[in-house]
């Protein structure tokens, strides 16, 4: 990465989203392989390098942890949508 910058930051995430946190820092972690997520005291940690502005990577992982929750919250109805388009 050329202008690759060193990350150590928090992002805060509401309790709300808590429970899609796992499925979000899997995601991220296969998009940001030079990065590390954990989960620390109600946020996301994040280590590593990267070309993105810590600004720009906090927008990606909040992005990531909402969109896990709407996957989450839609999927019943996509799984009844499905069954009952390809029953028969």
């Amino acid at each position: 990465m050329p202008n690759a910058v060193e990350l150590d930051f928090v992002v805060d995430v509401s309790p709300q989203f808590e429970k899609h946190v796992d499925s979000a820092m899997l995601r991220l972690q296969a998009l940001y392989p030079a990065c590390r997520f954990a989960w620390r005291d109600g946020g996301i940690s994040i280590r590593g390098s990267s070309d993105l502005t810590e600004e720009r990577f906090r927008k990606y992982v909040l992005h990531a942890v909402y969109r896990e929750k709407i996957y989450a919250e839609t999927l019943p109805m996509r799984q009844a949508l499905v069954a009952a388009v390809t029953s028969r």
